[in-house]
């Protein structure tokens, strides 16, 4: 299931959704970035560097699946090496209700 990844008000991508842990109410996905991810590339290239990925404790990050809104739990994370030319995006503890959406 397709979804779009927002920071704040600004759509920076999207990512086609694979349940990876349904017990964990796990998703991911390959990020694929839109045009106002250049505004943040710089530092979520940076804290990936630093820290092994950028995360929710770092920007206001937002996951929309069919027009809903999802409230990870456990976060969401964001890992853009400049080493490597694939970026990818996970998020965790996602209740059942919406996990169900991306079954679909």
């Amino acid at each position: 299931m397709k979804g779009r990844i927002y920071i704040d008000d600004s759509e920076i991508g999207n990512v086609d959704f694979k349940i990876i842990d349904e017990s964990m109410g796990a998703i991911g996905g390959d990020f694929v970035e839109a045009e106002d991810y250049g505004k943040f590339k710089h530092e979520i290239q940076n804290l990936t560097e630093k820290n092994g990925n950028a995360n929710s404790q770092n920007f206001n990050f937002r996951i929309v699946v069919k027009n809903v809104e999802f409230n990870p739990v456990g976060g969401i994370c964001l890992i853009d090496s400049k080493e490597f030319a694939e970026m990818y995006l996970d998020a965790a503890g996602i209740n059942q209700s919406e996990l169900e959406k991306i079954k679909v």
